[in-house]
This record gives C-alpha cells, structure tokens and sequence, in this order.
C-alpha cells in the first residue's frame, strides 16, 4: 500500500511538474509573439517616418516643378495638394478594407 502511495506521489508530482512547464511554454510563447508584434510595429513606424520625409521633400520637389513649368509661384503646390486631397478622399471611401487589410496582416505575423 505505502508503495502504491509513493507512485501516486510521484504521478501527482510528474503532472504538477508538466502543468507548471507547460504553463512556463506558453508563457515564454506569447513573450516572443509579443515581442515580434512590437518589432514589426516599430519596424513599420520608423520606415513610415522616413518614407514620409522622402514624401515630403518629392512633393515639395514636384510642386515647385510645377511651379517653373506653369510659370506661377503657387499652382504647382496647390495641384500636389489637389493630389494628396484626392489621395485621401479615396483611402477614405475604401477606409474598411484597408483597415481589414492592415488587421489581418498583423493578426498573420502574430501567429508566424
């Protein structure tokens, strides 16, 4: 009898041993989900920020391209702006698919 204690003892301790384990696996799991969200996110940010400073200086560029071509001091920005203003009107009439696009591309890097 004292026997059989001893192995039902030592199963009790196995499975709390398993279950503490497998808690510690997930656990380190998420970190590294987590962690890859973060990087992917502040990767993203920080080619958004230089791609917007490369945005910027061509637009400006263009605009007073346009500006010499059109022999105006303002007309080349205010046609790069009417670009920009039709740019934004059409991601906002397609504003939900780009979110939905934008949502399932970070919900498929998380489980990478």
């Amino acid at each position: 009898m004292a026997e059989t204690n001893e192995h039902l003892d030592e199963i009790k301790n196995l499975a709390t041993d398993y279950a503490e384990t497998k808690i510690e696996l997930i656990k380190i799991e998420l970190i590294e989900k987590i962690a890859r969200v973060v990087g992917t996110i502040f990767t993203l940010f920080i080619l958004f920020m230089v791609l917007s400073f490369v945005l910027i200086a061509l637009s400006v560029l263009a605009g007073a391209l346009l500006n010499h071509l059109l022999n105006s001091s303002y007309l080349g920005y205010l046609i790069v702006a009417a670009v920009y203003l039709l740019e934004f009107i059409l991601l906002m009439n397609q504003r939900k698919k780009v979110v939905e696009y934008l949502m399932s591309h970070i919900i498929k890097s998380m489980y990478e």
